[in-house]
């Protein structure tokens, strides 16, 4: 039955004009999902910048739980907590879930400000950028960022028997979602993370922003009408990745116009964090406590 429906689809697909006349109905329909989600969201999640120690803590350790124990990316830390000498120009943000405070999913933004203070791709994979023209160097400090450790635990990514899922890919758009069973994950927390992270940078007039991406996920992104920029080919860095480029003012220009409420709904959120304004003032870093600690057990 489904390879029939699959067969009858391609043959109307290939109808001259059908792909005109069809386009506005899945539109339509695409707006009336992510309006649904985004409600749902903001019900049962907040937004968190990692101002506080406490904060920063909770961002690293889910780091540790998803990149370190989940996935083996990186070797599991004495201290369950997983950070790098970028953390220390770098800001941590979380998404909580309201019913339990659990963080739900983390991203950083590592931020540098003088020419020695590098990209986690330009000191990793410098290969994954193939032009100069698209390198980071070209670039005043100051006026980038990189998109990093974006991590959703298991329990808010999908079922507990979808264990082989990345830890950057959310959940598909076609599949439903439950309001009271946060492990069966809500959608769209990947998605909300990158805008959380793209609507920083416009505050803190980031001109160019980099990314490692699955490229499964820039393809489901594109999708939605967000176009980041492939710089080179794939490497194997935590499985395949590519280095990706984006304008953060051009991010919020080319999405639908559901996604875009979804984003003013976001940065309206994020106007009404505690100490909002200490986003734009250099954070103290508890790198050098952590490694206090660290050595100490």
């Amino acid at each position: 039955m489904k390879r029939r429906l699959l067969n009858a689809f391609n043959r109307v697909h290939k109808v001259p004009g059908i792909k005109q006349m069809i386009r506005p109905v899945i539109r339509r329909k695409m707006n009336k999902i992510i309006d649904a989600a985004a409600d749902h969201f903001f019900e049962h999640f907040t937004l968190v910048v990692a101002n506080e120690e406490y904060e920063q803590r909770t961002c690293f350790k889910t780091r540790h739980q998803v990149y370190c124990e989940e996935m083996g990316f990186e070797d599991t830390r004495p201290n369950k907590m997983e950070c790098d000498e970028f953390d220390e120009f770098a800001l941590s943000c979380y998404i909580k879930h309201k019913a339990t405070g659990d963080c739900a999913g983390t991203i950083r933004l590592v931020m540098p400000q003088h020419p020695g203070q590098l990209l986690p791709v330009e000191q990793n994979c410098p290969s994954a950028i193939r032009m100069d023209e698209n390198s980071p160097q070209r670039y005043a400090r100051h006026s980038i960022c990189e998109i990093s450790r974006l991590a959703i635990p298991k329990r808010f990514r999908r079922r507990q028997s979808d264990s082989n899922v990345s830890p950057v890919t959310g959940k598909s758009l076609n599949n439903g979602f439950k309001k009271d069973k946060p492990g069966r994950n809500f959608p769209y927390l990947s998605l909300a993370l990158y805008f959380f992270a793209a609507s920083i940078c416009v505050l803190r007039d980031i001109e160019n922003v980099y990314v490692m991406m699955e490229p499964r996920l820039a393809r489901s992104l594109r999708m939605l009408g967000i176009n980041f920029e492939q710089l080179g080919n794939e490497i194997d860095y935590h499985g395949q990745r590519a280095a990706y480029q984006l304008s953060p003012v051009e991010f919020m220009q080319q999405v639908s116009p559901a996604l875009q409420r979804f984003q003013r709904k976001i940065m309206a959120e994020l106007q009404e964090v505690p100490n909002f304004g200490a986003i734009f003032r250099h954070q103290p870093s508890i790198l050098t406590k952590i490694n206090e600690e660290q050595c100490a057990a």
